[in-house]
Protein backbone atom coordinates (compact mmCIF):
# COMPACT_ATOMS: atom_id res chain seq x y z
CA UNK A 1 0.00 0.00 0.00
CA UNK A 2 1.71 3.25 -0.86
CA UNK A 3 0.92 6.28 1.48
CA UNK A 4 -1.80 7.97 -1.05
CA UNK A 5 -3.99 4.69 -0.46
CA UNK A 6 -3.05 4.69 3.00
CA UNK A 7 -4.27 8.38 2.99
CA UNK A 8 -7.24 7.57 1.53
CA UNK A 9 -8.48 4.59 3.82
CA UNK A 10 -7.52 6.35 6.50
CA UNK A 11 -10.08 9.34 5.45
CA UNK A 12 -12.48 6.63 4.08
CA UNK A 13 -12.95 4.75 6.97
CA UNK A 14 -12.39 6.44 9.96
CA UNK A 15 -16.49 7.02 10.31
CA UNK A 16 -16.90 2.97 10.75
CA UNK A 17 -14.94 3.34 13.74
CA UNK A 18 -16.70 6.58 15.47
CA UNK A 19 -20.27 6.18 17.56
CA UNK A 20 -23.14 7.09 15.41
CA UNK A 21 -23.33 11.26 16.38
CA UNK A 22 -20.18 11.44 14.07
CA UNK A 23 -22.08 10.53 10.90
CA UNK A 24 -22.18 14.17 9.61
CA UNK A 25 -18.47 15.18 10.86
CA UNK A 26 -16.11 16.87 8.33
CA UNK A 27 -13.02 14.71 7.56
CA UNK A 28 -10.56 17.11 6.60
CA UNK A 29 -7.41 15.99 4.92
CA UNK A 30 -5.00 19.09 4.48
CA UNK A 31 -1.27 19.87 4.60
CA UNK A 32 0.13 21.38 8.09
CA UNK A 33 2.63 23.60 8.45
CA UNK A 34 4.83 23.39 11.80
CA UNK A 35 8.29 24.43 12.65
CA UNK A 36 10.89 22.27 11.18
CA UNK A 37 8.51 20.16 9.41
CA UNK A 38 5.35 19.77 7.10
CA UNK A 39 3.62 17.00 6.89
CA UNK A 40 -0.57 15.43 5.55
CA UNK A 41 -3.02 16.13 8.60
CA UNK A 42 -6.00 14.83 9.35
CA UNK A 43 -8.17 16.33 11.14
CA UNK A 44 -12.38 14.84 12.44
CA UNK A 45 -14.50 18.16 13.40
CA UNK A 46 -18.04 16.89 14.69
CA UNK A 47 -20.66 19.00 14.14
CA UNK A 48 -20.45 22.15 16.49
CA UNK A 49 -16.89 21.44 17.54
CA UNK A 50 -14.12 24.25 16.98
CA UNK A 51 -11.36 22.52 18.32
CA UNK A 52 -10.22 19.31 17.52
CA UNK A 53 -6.71 17.48 17.34
CA UNK A 54 -4.87 16.69 14.18
CA UNK A 55 -2.96 13.67 13.59
CA UNK A 56 0.62 13.08 11.20
CA UNK A 57 -0.37 10.60 8.35
CA UNK A 58 2.94 10.74 7.31
CA UNK A 59 4.21 9.83 10.27
CA UNK A 60 1.46 7.01 10.76
CA UNK A 61 2.35 5.79 7.88
CA UNK A 62 5.42 5.37 8.74
CA UNK A 63 4.74 3.39 11.68
CA UNK A 64 2.59 1.27 9.39
CA UNK A 65 5.08 0.18 6.74
CA UNK A 66 7.84 -0.36 9.40
CA UNK A 67 6.20 -2.49 12.14
CA UNK A 68 4.33 -5.68 11.21
CA UNK A 69 2.18 -5.89 14.61
CA UNK A 70 0.61 -2.15 13.26
CA UNK A 71 -2.26 -2.78 11.01
CA UNK A 72 -4.90 -0.31 9.50
CA UNK A 73 -7.66 -1.51 12.67
CA UNK A 74 -5.21 -0.83 15.24
CA UNK A 75 -4.61 3.00 13.73
CA UNK A 76 -8.07 3.65 13.19
CA UNK A 77 -9.08 2.81 16.68
CA UNK A 78 -5.94 4.88 18.02
CA UNK A 79 -7.58 8.16 16.31
CA UNK A 80 -10.81 7.15 17.47
CA UNK A 81 -9.69 6.69 21.12
CA UNK A 82 -8.77 10.17 20.97
CA UNK A 83 -11.25 12.10 19.18
CA UNK A 84 -13.68 10.86 21.50
CA UNK A 85 -11.44 11.82 24.44
CA UNK A 86 -10.00 15.44 23.26
CA UNK A 87 -13.60 17.31 23.91
CA UNK A 88 -13.24 16.09 27.29
CA UNK A 89 -10.15 17.19 27.95
CA UNK A 90 -9.83 21.33 27.56
CA UNK A 91 -11.97 23.57 27.66
CA UNK A 92 -12.68 25.93 24.43
CA UNK A 93 -12.39 28.44 26.28
CA UNK A 94 -8.73 27.66 27.81
CA UNK A 95 -7.96 28.26 23.81
CA UNK A 96 -9.87 31.20 22.88
CA UNK A 97 -9.93 33.22 26.14
CA UNK A 98 -6.34 34.73 26.86
CA UNK A 99 -6.84 35.29 30.68
CA UNK A 100 -7.28 31.99 30.92
CA UNK A 101 -5.21 30.96 28.14
CA UNK A 102 -2.09 32.49 28.98
CA UNK A 103 -1.01 30.08 32.13
CA UNK A 104 -0.66 27.14 29.36
CA UNK A 105 2.10 29.19 27.12
CA UNK A 106 4.99 28.02 26.19
CA UNK A 107 8.50 28.85 24.35
CA UNK A 108 10.19 26.80 21.34
CA UNK A 109 12.92 28.10 19.54
CA UNK A 110 14.16 27.14 15.74
CA UNK A 111 15.76 27.60 13.27
CA UNK A 112 14.89 30.97 11.23
CA UNK A 113 16.45 29.95 7.72
CA UNK A 114 14.10 26.60 7.92
CA UNK A 115 10.87 28.18 9.18
CA UNK A 116 11.33 31.22 7.13
CA UNK A 117 7.33 31.05 5.72
CA UNK A 118 5.73 30.01 8.85
CA UNK A 119 7.37 32.80 10.91
CA UNK A 120 5.81 35.31 8.58
CA UNK A 121 2.41 33.68 9.94
CA UNK A 122 2.75 34.05 14.00
CA UNK A 123 4.61 36.11 16.38
CA UNK A 124 8.16 35.44 17.10
CA UNK A 125 11.26 37.16 18.40
CA UNK A 126 14.35 36.50 16.90
CA UNK A 127 18.05 35.51 18.87
CA UNK A 128 20.96 35.48 16.20
CA UNK A 129 19.68 32.89 13.31
CA UNK A 130 16.59 31.23 16.42
CA UNK A 131 13.10 32.16 16.12
CA UNK A 132 11.26 31.76 19.68
CA UNK A 133 8.23 31.46 19.31
CA UNK A 134 4.89 31.07 21.26
CA UNK A 135 2.30 27.89 21.83
CA UNK A 136 -0.44 27.02 23.93
CA UNK A 137 -0.20 23.37 26.12
CA UNK A 138 -3.48 21.41 26.25
CA UNK A 139 -4.78 18.60 28.38
CA UNK A 140 -3.98 15.58 25.80
CA UNK A 141 -0.21 15.82 25.87
CA UNK A 142 0.07 12.22 26.52
CA UNK A 143 -0.98 11.07 23.18
CA UNK A 144 1.40 13.29 21.06
CA UNK A 145 -0.98 16.56 20.54
CA UNK A 146 -0.47 18.55 23.05
CA UNK A 147 0.06 22.09 21.30
CA UNK A 148 -1.25 24.41 19.87
CA UNK A 149 1.28 27.18 17.84
CA UNK A 150 0.11 31.04 18.27
CA UNK A 151 -0.59 32.21 14.96
CA UNK A 152 -0.77 36.28 14.20
CA UNK A 153 -4.77 35.84 13.90
CA UNK A 154 -4.85 34.18 17.21
CA UNK A 155 -2.35 37.06 18.40
CA UNK A 156 -4.89 39.63 17.19
CA UNK A 157 -7.90 38.00 18.61
CA UNK A 158 -6.38 38.05 22.21
CA UNK A 159 -5.90 41.96 21.37
CA UNK A 160 -3.08 41.78 23.51
CA UNK A 161 0.54 43.16 22.35
CA UNK A 162 3.56 41.11 20.80
CA UNK A 163 5.63 42.03 24.25
CA UNK A 164 3.16 40.86 26.22
CA UNK A 165 2.70 37.49 24.98
CA UNK A 166 6.50 36.98 25.17
CA UNK A 167 6.46 38.09 28.82
CA UNK A 168 4.01 36.05 29.78
CA UNK A 169 5.24 32.93 27.67
CA UNK A 170 8.63 33.71 29.45
CA UNK A 171 6.71 33.38 32.67
CA UNK A 172 5.08 30.78 32.40
CA UNK A 173 7.22 28.19 29.93
CA UNK A 174 9.43 27.21 33.62
CA UNK A 175 6.38 26.37 34.89
CA UNK A 176 4.35 24.18 32.15
CA UNK A 177 8.08 22.50 30.91
CA UNK A 178 10.58 23.01 33.77
CA UNK A 179 14.68 23.18 32.83
CA UNK A 180 16.19 19.47 33.21
CA UNK A 181 20.24 19.86 33.52
CA UNK A 182 22.63 16.82 33.36
CA UNK A 183 26.13 16.61 33.21
CA UNK A 184 27.00 14.58 30.17
CA UNK A 185 28.39 11.91 32.09
CA UNK A 186 25.06 11.37 33.88
CA UNK A 187 23.18 10.57 30.86
CA UNK A 188 26.07 7.84 29.94
CA UNK A 189 25.61 6.73 33.13
CA UNK A 190 21.78 6.38 33.03
CA UNK A 191 22.21 4.29 29.49
CA UNK A 192 24.06 1.80 31.55
CA UNK A 193 21.87 1.96 34.41
CA UNK A 194 23.65 4.27 36.97
CA UNK A 195 21.79 6.21 38.97
CA UNK A 196 22.98 9.90 37.84
CA UNK A 197 24.81 12.13 40.24
CA UNK A 198 23.87 15.72 39.20
CA UNK A 199 20.45 15.91 37.97
CA UNK A 200 17.87 18.77 38.11
CA UNK A 201 14.05 17.66 37.66
CA UNK A 202 11.60 20.57 37.84
CA UNK A 203 13.53 22.15 40.55
CA UNK A 204 13.67 26.15 41.11
CA UNK A 205 15.68 27.36 38.66
CA UNK A 206 18.00 28.88 41.68
CA UNK A 207 19.23 25.46 41.86
CA UNK A 208 21.22 25.37 38.09
CA UNK A 209 24.36 27.27 39.17
CA UNK A 210 24.97 24.68 42.11
CA UNK A 211 23.92 22.12 39.83
CA UNK A 212 26.45 22.96 37.22
CA UNK A 213 29.49 23.98 40.07
CA UNK A 214 29.29 20.76 41.28
CA UNK A 215 29.45 18.78 37.59
CA UNK A 216 32.69 20.97 37.26
CA UNK A 217 34.36 18.34 39.75
CA UNK A 218 34.32 16.47 36.76
CA UNK A 219 37.17 16.58 33.74
CA UNK A 220 36.17 18.44 30.80
CA UNK A 221 32.51 18.61 32.06
CA UNK A 222 29.26 19.17 29.69
CA UNK A 223 26.43 19.99 30.97
CA UNK A 224 23.15 19.21 28.91
CA UNK A 225 20.26 22.10 29.12
CA UNK A 226 16.45 20.68 28.27
CA UNK A 227 13.11 20.14 29.65
CA UNK A 228 11.73 17.81 31.83
CA UNK A 229 9.62 16.39 28.66
CA UNK A 230 12.77 16.37 26.52
CA UNK A 231 10.82 17.81 24.39
CA UNK A 232 11.39 20.91 22.25
CA UNK A 233 13.70 21.38 25.20
CA UNK A 234 16.12 23.27 23.17
CA UNK A 235 14.04 26.49 24.43
CA UNK A 236 14.99 25.92 28.32
CA UNK A 237 18.28 28.01 27.67
CA UNK A 238 16.15 30.90 26.72
CA UNK A 239 14.19 30.70 30.39
CA UNK A 240 14.67 34.02 32.32
CA UNK A 241 17.64 33.90 34.35
CA UNK A 242 19.14 30.34 33.00
CA UNK A 243 22.27 31.64 31.17
CA UNK A 244 23.04 33.97 34.31
CA UNK A 245 22.56 31.14 36.47
CA UNK A 246 24.75 28.99 34.12
CA UNK A 247 27.37 31.62 33.96
CA UNK A 248 27.51 31.39 38.00
CA UNK A 249 27.92 27.83 38.02
CA UNK A 250 30.76 27.93 35.60
CA UNK A 251 32.18 31.33 37.18
CA UNK A 252 32.70 32.75 33.59
CA UNK A 253 31.43 33.00 30.06
CA UNK A 254 30.17 29.45 28.68
CA UNK A 255 29.71 28.39 24.96
CA UNK A 256 25.92 26.75 23.89
CA UNK A 257 26.27 23.82 21.24
CA UNK A 258 22.69 23.49 19.92
CA UNK A 259 22.64 19.64 19.83
CA UNK A 260 18.75 19.61 18.63
CA UNK A 261 15.34 21.37 18.49
CA UNK A 262 15.43 19.18 22.13
CA UNK A 263 18.19 19.91 23.84
CA UNK A 264 21.52 22.11 24.41
CA UNK A 265 24.49 21.54 25.50
CA UNK A 266 27.03 23.70 27.39
CA UNK A 267 30.68 24.07 28.16
CA UNK A 268 32.84 26.64 29.97
CA UNK A 269 34.92 29.09 28.05
CA UNK A 270 38.14 28.67 29.66
CA UNK A 271 40.47 28.40 27.73
CA UNK A 272 40.40 24.49 26.87
CA UNK A 273 37.86 24.98 24.10
CA UNK A 274 38.30 26.54 20.43
CA UNK A 275 34.43 27.50 18.56
CA UNK A 276 35.88 26.20 15.62
CA UNK A 277 36.75 22.76 17.03
CA UNK A 278 33.29 22.83 18.58
CA UNK A 279 31.87 24.21 15.81
CA UNK A 280 32.92 21.25 13.51
CA UNK A 281 31.65 18.75 15.98
CA UNK A 282 28.42 20.11 15.89
CA UNK A 283 27.89 20.19 12.04
CA UNK A 284 29.43 16.91 11.89
CA UNK A 285 27.04 15.16 14.66
CA UNK A 286 24.09 17.05 12.29
CA UNK A 287 24.91 15.47 8.91
CA UNK A 288 25.33 11.95 10.75
CA UNK A 289 23.18 12.23 13.60
CA UNK A 290 20.67 14.47 13.47
CA UNK A 291 17.66 14.11 11.18
CA UNK A 292 17.07 17.51 9.23
CA UNK A 293 13.64 18.19 11.08
CA UNK A 294 15.33 18.12 14.46
CA UNK A 295 18.12 20.42 13.32
CA UNK A 296 18.53 23.40 15.29
CA UNK A 297 21.89 24.89 13.52
CA UNK A 298 25.18 24.60 12.36
CA UNK A 299 26.66 27.37 14.73
CA UNK A 300 27.99 27.39 18.12
CA UNK A 301 26.71 30.33 20.15
CA UNK A 302 28.12 32.06 23.37
CA UNK A 303 27.11 33.70 26.69
CA UNK A 304 29.11 36.36 27.87
CA UNK A 305 28.68 36.92 31.38
CA UNK A 306 29.36 40.33 32.51
CA UNK A 307 27.88 42.15 29.29
CA UNK A 308 24.88 39.26 29.80
CA UNK A 309 24.75 39.16 26.13
CA UNK A 310 23.80 35.74 23.82
CA UNK A 311 25.73 35.84 20.66
CA UNK A 312 27.03 33.29 18.19
CA UNK A 313 30.63 32.35 19.17
CA UNK A 314 32.05 33.66 16.04
CA UNK A 315 30.70 37.42 16.89
CA UNK A 316 31.90 37.42 20.09
CA UNK A 317 35.43 36.77 19.85
CA UNK A 318 35.17 39.84 16.46
CA UNK A 319 33.64 42.34 19.85
CA UNK A 320 36.74 40.81 21.35
CA UNK A 321 39.09 42.34 19.02
CA UNK A 322 37.27 45.52 18.57
CA UNK A 323 37.34 46.21 22.63
CA UNK A 324 41.01 45.27 22.74
CA UNK A 325 41.47 47.50 19.58
CA UNK A 326 39.53 50.18 21.23
CA UNK A 327 41.14 50.30 24.68
CA UNK A 328 44.63 49.81 22.92
CA UNK A 329 43.63 52.69 21.15
CA UNK A 330 42.96 54.84 24.15
CA UNK A 331 45.85 53.70 26.04
CA UNK A 332 47.98 55.04 23.08
CA UNK A 333 46.32 58.13 23.25
CA UNK A 334 46.82 58.79 26.97
CA UNK A 335 50.22 57.79 26.51
CA UNK A 336 50.44 61.22 23.80
CA UNK A 337 48.69 63.33 26.34
CA UNK A 338 50.93 62.49 28.87
CA UNK A 339 53.99 63.02 26.68
CA UNK A 340 53.09 66.80 25.64
CA UNK A 341 54.77 69.63 27.33
CA UNK A 342 52.44 72.32 28.43
CA UNK A 343 53.30 75.62 26.59
CA UNK A 344 54.27 78.02 28.78
CA UNK A 345 52.37 81.42 28.89
CA UNK A 346 53.13 84.78 27.49
CA UNK A 347 53.23 87.88 29.65
CA UNK A 348 52.97 90.85 29.10
CA UNK A 349 55.66 93.34 30.95
CA UNK A 350 54.88 96.89 31.42
CA UNK A 351 57.78 99.57 32.18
Amino acid sequence: MDFNQFVDEVKGGIKLFLPRDYEDAQVRVEEVRKLNENYLGITILNENQIVAPTFNLNQLYEMYQSDPEISMESIMRNITGVVLDAPEQFELGSITEYEKAKDKLFIRVSSVEKNEEMLQNVPHQIRENLAITYHLSISIDDVGMGSTTITNDILKHYGISEEQLHADAMKNSPAIRPVHVTVMGSMIEQLMGMEPETVLRGEPVQSIAEIISKGMEREDPMFIITNQQTLDGASAIFYPEVMDQIGEGFQGNFFILPSSIHETIVVPDNGEFDYRVLQDMVQTINASEVSPEERLSDHVYHYDVKDRVFERADKFEERQKEKEAQLGKNEHMGKEQNMKQPKTKKHEMEL
